[in-house]
């Protein structure tokens, strides 16, 4: 699909995945390597949490999709409000994550985060409250299978980044 394709006409907030959406990791298997043991572990999350500007640069090199960064201009340039939702064990490296995106893509995406990928359910419902908008007018970009047909199968508009043009 192009992006150009994707109708936003009656969507009102976009909220998008962090890892593999909109930080693509150059090390597919970054999740394996930091859990090998609790010393690269606590290791991670203390570099995430301690230097947060060049964590995702530095520490766990990523790096952001053009695809997204053309899209969310043109969600920008229609008002459209737009957070990122990502599913998080800790919150160790959220200013990470966030520092990642307010450089790649811009300051006005704020991330939040969910304990499990089956939260972001419960994450997009309290952010259709605060927004005052029927589920109907989110759209979650996401990458991960298992995690878009959950949403979906919960009435949620998704969009998987890998089909993306």
């Amino acid at each position: 699909m192009k992006i150009n394709d994707i109708d936003t006409s009656n969507i009102k907030v976009v909220i998008f995945d962090f890892d593999d959406t909109l930080a693509i990791h150059k090390d597919r298997d970054f999740i394996k390597h930091h859990y090998e043991s609790e010393e690269k572990r606590l290791a991670y999350y203390s570099a995430a949490y301690l230097t947060p500007e060049n964590f995702y640069e530095d520490i766990e090199p990523c790096f952001r999709s053009e695809v997204l960064y053309n899209f969310i201009n043109e969600l920008r340039n229609k008002n459209i409000k737009m957070y990122c939702l990502s599913g998080m064990k800790f919150s160790f490296n959220l200013k990470a994550k966030q520092s990642f995106i307010n450089k790649h893509y811009g300051s006005d995406i704020e991330i939040l985060s969910a304990a499990s990928q089956q939260m972001k359910v419960e994450g997009i419902k309290i952010i259709q409250k605060i927004m005052n908008c029927n589920l109907d007018e989110i759209l979650f970009v996401e990458d991960l299978e298992d995690t878009i047909s959950y949403l979906t199968d919960n009435g949620v508009k998704t969009i998987d980044v890998n089909d993306l043009e």
